[in-house]
């Protein structure tokens, strides 16, 4: 049976569902309350008592209420800056109910580029957004941006603006497309010759992702500093945020017969390959297999999956008992930190 490390998580057998009673809750009572507050201007009323259901699921959740495109009102639970409960936010749209005309509900704030023609107090101080500018260079890997944010409010003291750079991103991206496309966030005090207005950094992340090429598997070469030969296999985009749901990283190592250079040997790979093939077929949707890494006489399947979902997990420790000697070891991993260096 594979091991979990946790950090944290609802525990099982207990049959307590923070995410089914926030639903119950909704549909009992908070929907009629939030829609008559929102309509009479007087949400901060029970704005309490929101920020308690919402925090039930998990401490750090943020929620914010906007007009709707299509329903009166959209409903966003948001892990913020937080990336480690974008999972949690994620189980609670997919359980929330169908929209309707009054409410619809999303996982992660969408763009309100609007907010960057505005003046602003943030911490006690104002800011004029609309003279905000950003500098943007890509990444090494040339899979996003190292944005560096000014505006002419900024002091340096970023332990209070750090928290707006981000925010401000946020309002020009939105949220998911940050974690998609922005690897690090910098603050300036002093502008830099080549930035542009805020407002265009929309059209400059959008213009990048449609060169991107289509998802597909790279095959990586190396060897450890002793010399052993590493071969990994690697799904390319490796991006977390396109399957926010599936934040628990599974292990599953299998011997195989070797050569010299710890690699497989005569019929070896193919049943590595077949151990491989019929993992992914059982997972089908339930979880993704993103990495396949061969060192050492050893061959490790690296797949992410729902924490919350006894289904996949039981798909893959009954990997782990069909085959002699393999093992699954479970740890939660919600922005994929275990599979990084092969991004």
């Amino acid at each position: 049976m594979g091991r979990v490390r946790r950090r944290w998580v609802r525990p099982r057998g207990t049959g307590r569902d923070p995410v089914g009673t926030f639903w119950r809750w909704w549909t009992n009572d908070g929907e009629e309350l939030l829609t008559t507050a929102t309509r009479a201007g007087d949400l901060e009323v029970y704005a309490g008592v929101m920020t308690r259901r919402v925090t039930a699921m998990a401490r750090g959740l943020e929620w914010e209420i906007r007009p709707g495109a299509d329903a009166e009102h959209t409903l966003y639970v948001s892990g913020g800056s937080d990336a480690s409960l974008r999972a949690v936010a994620e189980r609670w749209f997919r359980a929330s109910p169908s929209p309707g005309r009054r409410w619809d509900f999303s996982p992660a704030r969408s763009a309100k580029p609007e907010m960057l023609e505005a003046t602003i107090t943030y911490r006690g101080r104002t800011f004029d957004l609309a003279r905000t500018r950003v500098h943007t260079k890509l990444t090494r890997a040339d899979d996003g941006f190292i944005v560096s944010v000014f505006n002419p409010g900024f002091t340096g003291r970023w332990d209070d603006e750090y928290g707006l750079c981000v925010l401000l991103l946020e309002w020009l991206l939105g949220e998911d497309d940050v974690y998609r496309w922005v690897r690090r966030t910098d603050c300036i005090v002093h502008d830099v010759a080549d930035s542009i207005p805020a407002l265009e950094l929309p059209a400059r992340v959008a213009e990048f992702a449609i060169g991107q090429r289509s998802p597909d598997w790279l095959l990586l070469e190396g060897t450890f500093g002793n010399g052993r030969p590493v071969r990994v296999r690697v799904r390319r985009p490796l991006r977390w945020i396109e399957n926010p749901r599936f934040d628990l990283h599974t292990a599953l190592t299998a011997p195989f017969d070797a050569d010299e250079q710890g690699l497989p040997r005569g019929t070896a790979e193919d049943m590595l390959r077949t151990i491989e093939d019929a993992l992914v077929e059982e997972l089908e949707a339930g979880g993704m297999l993103v990495a396949v890494e061969t060192s050492g006489g050893v061959r490790t399947l690296h797949v992410y999956s729902d924490s919350e979902d006894p289904e996949a997990r039981a798909v893959l420790d009954g990997a782990a008992r069909r085959t002699r000697g393999t093992r699954a070891r479970h740890t939660l991993d919600p922005t994929w930190r275990k599979v990084q260096d092969f991004a």
